[in-house]
């Protein structure tokens, strides 16, 4: 059960979820959904407002079918602000489980600034839209018929959770405590079992709080955006280490990743 021990004052002129997504982007490497228990799906389309993704439709409601890679190896992921939140573990990592209930631990995080963050998720699975050339010339056609709207940015990897606890700080000297298994330990402790047994109570003093036992959060995720290339016959832009440019005088649309700088100025970036 999560409680809230404490709260003080902290003023900050950067809006709360800005930080939230420009540190998870640092952090982790994906854009960040706010808020964080918001529901996301692969395949949704959607638009850019003030580093906040809004679903507008889907490809599945637009007719353009899509394949999907994954899941894949599960794996955890784990973040919190440098320097502003400490994390606490009491109780006995190594404790053997009893009438299968797996160990118990407290654990305590302690912000100390206003709009801080601790991330913790385990059994995070990736899916990924697959057949990109299709996609594109499904794409690429929906928007020389004039359905596809040009600030439209498409969500083509999704990150699933596991167990997870995600709690954003209102307010710094914010405490909260809550009983967890040993899996949604911080990382430097081992990890010696994965199950539930996280109960939660929404705390004034947290901003955001997203928690889960079962899994099913989907709080990270990249986008693709329809770009104007060359002439006049569609031609798949691979983007990656090692890869071509793909820059040729047979392209004209191309799907590609968005930057940071496309999600923070709400814009795709022309190319």
């Amino acid at each position: 059960m999560i409680h809230r021990l404490g709260e003080g004052g902290g003023a900050m002129t950067t809006a709360i979820h800005e930080r939230y997504t420009k540190e998870i982007y640092d952090g982790l490497g994906y854009f960040a959904v706010w808020m964080p228990n918001s529901p996301v799906s692969l395949g949704d389309v959607g638009v850019l407002r003030g580093r906040r993704f809004h679903r507008m439709t889907s490809l599945a409601e637009l007719g353009v079918a899509f394949e999907t890679v994954g899941p894949g190896v599960p794996m955890a992921h784990s973040y919190s602000s440098a320097g502003d939140v400490d994390v606490a573990v009491t109780g006995e990592v190594g404790t053997p489980e009893v009438l299968g209930l797996a160990p118990q631990l407290t654990i305590t995080v302690t912000f100390h600034k206003a709009h801080a963050t601790y991330l913790r998720a385990v059994g995070c699975t990736e899916e990924v839209v697959g057949d990109h050339l299709a996609l594109q010339r499904g794409v690429a056609d929906l928007r020389e018929a004039g359905v596809w709207r040009r600030e439209y940015v498409i969500v083509t990897k999704l990150v699933k959770t596991g167990p997870a606890v995600i709690l954003v700080s209102s307010s710094g000297g914010t405490r909260v405590e809550f009983q967890a298994s040993v899996d949604l330990a911080p990382m430097s402790l081992p990890l010696a079992s994965v199950g539930a047994g996280l109960g939660t109570s929404t705390g004034s003093a947290l901003a955001a709080e997203a928690v889960t036992l079962d899994g099913g959060l989907t709080p990270l995720f990249e986008l693709s955006a329809l770009r104007r290339g060359l002439s006049a016959r569609p031609r798949l832009r691979i983007r990656g280490p090692g890869a071509g440019t793909g820059n040729t005088a047979t392209d004209t649309w191309k799907l590609a990743p968005l930057s940071w700088e496309d999600f923070a100025q709400d814009s795709v970036s022309p190319v």
